[in-house]
């Protein structure tokens, strides 16, 4: 079994200084910014402070969305724009139908607050007028009154270009916020007689949308051009699951023009990729622009190289410098080939190796092919149990081909009725496991038949265990030499398949 003190002792021998593949959340990446790699509109969805714009990202699970907004969240230090981050949804006690606009702009309005806070602790209120105090009175009262320590914590950390000074200051206030409301604010600079006129003087916020515009006037007052809030891990809670209910979540905030538009403003959406299709039908892709997340192979080449730099003292560029010097093993284009576009995938999969590599022999100084192979195939089992039901797993197992018709299915397989071959892949299908990657005619003079294919190497190799890794890939994938997408097909029977991205 391997030991953290086997696996440590490894990675050193093995020329690093951290654990490269330690963590898989870029919200955790310290040396983040030192590996991340631009995406082509990464300047687009960045926009102008100026003249902010919303954007929305889609992205697969673990395709690099949280990176991408990680790195808007470092480069906001430097810039004139107040950075929120809103990925910390209470649901407590709540269900999908309680999630409503109000209740999220509430909690966006929260935040803003806390940052507006912030800057003020840093520069005084000095520059307000009275009235833009007397609001700062009313948000706070309205917002901050009920927050307990825990939540106030959660929402000092959505503010991602806080300062030094700032957060120095928010940590002498302890104890439940509600009771030290008027102390907070007379720190801030508003002094007593003003804070008792407030009291006594009542007054309104308004509606949701004009308490934006007001925080948007004081953050302008203070010297930031514009409020930037990122949205993500929206699929991440225990309400949604699926890519319906992750979209029935959001859809209150991503389809509200009125918000989106607001001057001065900037929301960016970071999406799984399976509410693209809601967003399309339901929201307003032609007002607020979308981009969708995919990295070639040369990106993903340029990520890990980065990623081993960082953590070695750029000793280390490549996943195949690691092996016997004898070895001409590509394992990066293996690595990259199963990951199937995932950043997360890579990371993963590369800890699975040198996971295998400590138990074969932690004492070696380099990672062994057979670690290579091992590591691999036991991600990809892992992978397809952690993924896919079991039944749909033992079946996918019978099939034995990454690519074929319902009638190979009905007729060859499983011995049974036309409708149920349809209803199994079908299954499949809704379960993201296959596609439809074209059609072919079964017999001369037939009609075309639909040709389903999977649509993840991994689920490929769990089918094909008693197969290497490199020969898998050899026999059963390529990379189309117009699109760059991987095709996942029984090349070793047809060679001259299509790409069904292209036609």
């Amino acid at each position: 079994m391997t030991t953290h003190s086997t696996y440590a002792a490894l990675l050193a021998r093995l020329g690093f200084i951290a654990d490269p593949f330690a963590k898989t959340n870029a919200d955790e990446e310290e040396r983040l910014d030192s590996y991340f790699i631009q995406p082509p509109f990464f300047s687009t969805v960045y926009g102008d402070p100026l003249a902010p714009k919303s954007t929305v990202v889609f992205a697969p699970r673990g395709g690099g969305k949280t990176a991408l907004k990680r790195r808007i969240e470092i480069a906001s230090k430097e810039s004139d724009f107040l950075c929120v981050t809103y990925n910390v949804f209470p649901i407590e006690g709540v269900s999908l139908k309680d999630i409503t606009l109000t209740y999220h702009l509430g909690n966006l309005l929260r935040l803003i607050l806390i940052g507006v806070i912030s800057e003020c602790s840093e520069r005084g209120v000095g520059s307000l007028n009275a009235d833009e105090r007397h609001f700062l009175y009313l948000f706070a009262k309205h917002y901050l009154s009920d927050l307990d320590r825990s939540d106030l914590k959660d929402a000092i950390k959505a503010v991602k270009n806080l300062s030094d000074k700032a957060t120095e200051w928010w940590n002498r206030f302890t104890g439940p916020l509600g009771l030290a409301v008027n102390l907070l604010l007379h720190k801030l600079g508003i002094g007593a007689a003003e804070l008792k006129k407030f009291e006594g003087g009542g007054g309104s916020l308004g509606a949701q949308l004009e308490q934006f515009r007001i925080l948007r006037d004081i953050v302008n007052r203070l010297g930031k051009r514009a409020i930037y809030v990122l949205i993500d891990r929206v699929d991440e809670l225990a309400i949604t699951g699926s890519g319906s209910t992750s979209f029935d979540f959001i859809a209150p905030l991503l389809t509200d023009l009125h918000l989106l538009e607001l001057r001065g403003y900037a929301f960016k959406f970071f999406l799984w990729d399976l509410l693209l299709e809601g967003y399309r039908s339901h929201a307003r892709p032609d007002r607020v622009k979308y981009h969708t997340l995919a990295w070639t192979q040369s990106q993903l080449q340029d990520m890990i190289s980065k990623r081993l730099k960082a953590f070695s003292h750029e000793r280390i560029s490549s996943l195949s410098q690691l092996l016997p010097y004898e070895e001409s093993l590509t394992v990066d284009r293996l690595v990259i080939y199963y990951a199937q576009g995932s950043p997360r995938t890579i990371i993963r999969i590369c800890k699975e190796i040198v996971d295998q590599q400590s138990e074969i022999n932690a004492n070696s100084g380099s990672i062994t092919i057979a670690a290579a192979f091992r590591g691999i195939e036991v991600f990809a089992n892992n992978f397809a149990n952690e993924t896919i039901d079991p039944a749909m797993l033992r079946d996918l197992k019978k099939v034995r081909r990454t690519n074929f018709t319902v009638k190979h299915v009905y007729s060859n397989v499983f011995k049974f009725s036309q409708q149920a071959g349809i209803a199994k892949v079908k299954q499949w299908q809704d379960a993201g496991i296959v596609e439809r990657i074209g059609t072919v005619k079964e017999t001369k003079g037939s009609k075309p038949s639909n040709l389903f294919g999977l649509t993840n190497p991994l689920v490929g190799k769990y089918m094909y265990s008693d197969i290497s890794a490199a020969d898998f890939v050899d026999r059963k994938m390529k990379v189309c030499s117009r699109c760059d997408a991987l095709l996942i097909r029984d090349w070793d029977q047809n060679a001259d398949a299509t790409c069904h991205k292209c036609v």
